[in-house]
């Protein structure tokens, strides 16, 4: 049934909860790499090439995924189902991950660590994050009430990873600080993912409906074939917009979250930075997506609310790489401010690209694609974690990284580049692209008012 575009909290809630296997990848994407190498002594080069061939696999996935959700017909909907039906194996993958036989061959270890990595981040998140992120063009249509949902799954996703990033390390060290440490923790994740996706599924709705299938004859809308899905994927200039941007602001997120550990550890000689800075950076990213998002969207505008928060978060990065250079804490404490501050009104608006691509797509061909489009999403933010985690362990094996010992010069550039630098210049791209790029927030009353048409037309 289709409502008037307006939720309620629980169901804005619900999205939330949904987001929760995100905050756990992007969890295991700040401290895996080190967990590898540190822990289990893994090589760090072999470790970034692993991530990175991962992410080519999960491309592949999020395709068949997107492609699955879109042909999915039940009396709950096409995506909430899935949130009920993996919920137990995902929570169980991602404990999971943290089981590498310590004493095996480093061929061993790869082995299982490319399985169980890829078990949690190729399948069962794939399958999850692309029903979840399809809930947003399925739930509403609603601009405001969509930027609504964003915020919420914002607060769980990245508040929430903030958040766990603050605590896993005095989680860890309070459970013994060993391997079987790391176990019992991200076992306990685990179960927090379970009972988020039970949740998801068990408050949220789907109201929205198709042009095909707004009639009153109980018709049955065409399942769309995968080749079909990924020609309307194709030829809509929103979903490539919307992919490539979610990629590069993600990017940034992610290389800046992989580094942090040793950033803090080698870079600036204080581990605890990890715990205290996180910490610092909690409140003001909550008021930047809970305060500042809206206003700024209702203000500029998505486009000038991008430019608002990636200036804003540019800056804050400029900060943070000074600080390094200097070893200067109140400028490293002012630029995580700053960045956590800009941090709302930049993600709320891109990560509402891809359910407004489902509207323009649907505008141009009669067909609603939210499974493909939502693999947009779930794509993108796992290409950039893996490609961030490879990049990582890339740029420290070339330095001449050595795990536990003071780092050289060349090693804490390489780190300080990728925490603060390469953000920093990924987000100019970001400012460019919409400047050029970008012109939805011209044409949504036209799609909105030809899709009404078509519906009132079809009753």
């Amino acid at each position: 049934m289709e409502n008037n575009g307006k939720l309620k909290f629980t169901e804005r809630l619900a999205f939330g909860l949904g987001e929760l296997p995100g905050t756990a990848n992007a969890i295991i994407a700040a401290f895996l790499t080190m967990f590898y190498t540190d822990n289990v002594g893994m090589a760090a080069g072999a470790v970034g090439t692993m991530f990175f061939v991962s992410k080519l696999f999960d491309g592949i996935t999020d395709l068949i995924a997107g492609n699955i959700v879109d042909k999915t017909q039940t009396k709950w909907g096409k995506a909430r189902p899935w949130l009920l039906w993996l919920s137990i194996p995902t929570g169980l993958a991602l404990a999971l991950i943290f089981w590498v036989p310590q004493d095996g061959s480093q061929t061993a270890k790869m082995i299982y660590a490319f399985v169980t990595y890829n078990l949690f981040t190729s399948i069962l998140y794939t399958m999850v994050g692309v029903a979840k992120n399809s809930l947003m063009p399925l739930m509403t249509q609603d601009g405001l009430e969509r930027g609504k949902l964003a915020v919420f799954s914002l607060i769980f996703g990245l508040g929430g990873a903030i958040l766990g990033c603050s605590a896993t390390f005095p989680f860890v060290f309070a459970m013994g600080g060993d391997i079987t440490a790391w176990r019992i923790v991200f076992a306990i994740y685990g179960a927090v993912v379970t009972v988020g996706l039970i949740l998801s599924f068990a408050l949220s709705y789907e109201h929205v409906q198709s042009v095909e299938a707004s009639v009153n004859d109980g018709h049955k809308v065409e399942k769309l074939s995968f080749v079909e899905g990924v020609k309307n994927f194709c030829k809509n200039k929103y979903f490539i917009f919307s992919l490539f941007m979610t990629v590069i602001v993600n990017f940034a997120v992610q290389i800046n979250s992989s580094s942090q550990t040793y950033f803090y550890t080698y870079s600036m000689n204080n581990p605890l930075l990890m715990t205290s800075l996180s910490l610092v950076s909690l409140v003001p990213t909550v008021i930047g997506i809970v305060f500042l998002a809206a206003p700024s969207l209702k203000k500029f505008g998505k486009k000038g609310s991008v430019y608002v928060g990636a200036i804003g978060q540019i800056v804050g990065y400029a900060l943070r790489g000074l600080a390094a250079v200097t070893m200067n804490m109140p400028l490293l404490i002012a630029g995580t401010i700053i960045c956590g501050l800009a941090t709302g009104p930049l993600s709320v608006p891109v990560n509402t690209l891809a359910a407004d691509a489902v509207d323009y797509g649907e505008f141009l061909t009669n067909k609603r694609i939210e499974g493909m489009g939502s693999a947009i999403i779930s794509f993108s933010q796992k290409l950039s974690t893996g490609l961030a985690a490879g990049m990582v362990g890339w740029v420290l094996a070339l330095t001449g990284y050595v795990a536990n010992e003071t780092q050289s010069a060349v090693t804490n550039f390489g780190i300080t580049t990728l925490f603060s630098w390469l953000p920093l210049v990924l987000l100019i791209i970001v400012i460019i692209c919409f400047k050029a790029f970008y012109h939805y927030d011209r044409e949504v009353d036209e799609v909105m008012a030809e899709l009404n048409k078509r519906k009132s037309e079809r009753k």
